[in-house]
C-alpha cells in the first residue's frame, strides 16, 4: 500500500512539474533566450489592457490589496506581440540615435537593449507580464525609492503570484519595479489548466 502511494505521489509530482515546464507561460525569456514569434492563447482585455485571462484573478487581488493599503495601482502595459515589440525596440533605438547622432545603429541598439527587449525577448510577449504603475506619481514609470508603491510591490507582489523580473540587482535590464511577471506555484498552474 505504501509503495503504491509513493508511486502515485511521484507520478503526480512529475506531471505537475512537466505541466509547469511545458507551459509556454513559464518559459525562460532573456536577452539570450527568445520566444521567437510565439503568440499566447487566451488574451483578453483587463481595464483596457491586453493580458492573459489566467492572470486576472491574481491581478485583481494584488490591486485590491494595494487599495486597502491606500495605494491606487493601474496596469499600464500587458501583452505585446512580436510585431509590436519590433516597433517598440526600433523606436527606442531611434531615440538613442537622436540623442547622440554619432552612434551607429548597432551601438544605439546596445543602449536601447539595457532597458528594452529585442523582439522575441520580451516577457510581455507571454501575456502574463504587466507593468503596474501608481497614482502617487501620476501613473508614470519611475524607480524612485521614495515612491511607496515600489516598496509595496517588492514586499507584496509575490503574495499574489507575481515576481519583479528586473530587481535592483538585475543582470538583464535596468531596475524595473513595475515590471511584474505572473509565476504561480506548480499546484496553481495545474488547476489553472483544468
Amino acid at each position: 500500500m505504501m509503495r503504491r502511494f509513493v508511486i502515485c505521489l511521484t507520478v503526480v509530482s512529475a506531471v505537475l512539474g512537466v505541466t509547469k515546464a511545458a507551459d509556454p507561460a513559464f518559459k525562460k525569456v532573456s536577452k539570450t533566450v527568445s520566444l521567437g514569434k510565439y503568440t499566447p492563447k487566451g488574451i483578453v482585455k483587463f481595464n483596457g489592457v491586453s493580458v492573459s485571462k489566467r492572470i486576472i484573478p491574481d491581478l485583481e487581488k494584488l490591486i485590491a490589496a494595494a487599495k486597502k493599503d491606500r495605494l491606487t495601482l493601474k496596469v499600464k502595459s500587458g501583452y505585446r506581440s512580436y510585431d509590436y515589440q519590433v516597433k517598440t525596440f526600433n523606436s527606442w533605438t531611434e531615440n538613442e540615435r537622436k540623442k547622440n547622432p554619432k552612434l551607429t545603429r548597432k551601438e544605439a541598439e546596445g543602449i536601447a537593449n539595457t532597458y528594452s527587449a529585442r523582439p522575441g525577448h520580451s516577457e510581455h510577449q507571454l501575456g502574463t507580464t504587466v507593468d503596474v504603475l501608481s497614482s502617487e506619481n501620476g501613473f508614470q514609470f519611475s524607480s524612485d525609492p521614495k515612491l511607496k508603491y515600489i516598496a509595496w510591490l517588492e514586499k507584496n507582489a509575490p503574495k499574489y503570484n507575481f515576481t519583479i523580473s528586473y530587481p535592483r540587482d538585475s543582470k538583464e535590464y535596468v531596475y524595473e519595479p513595475w515590471h511584474l511577471r505572473w509565476y504561480p506555484p506548480k499546484k496553481i498552474v495545474a488547476l489553472a489548466k483544468s
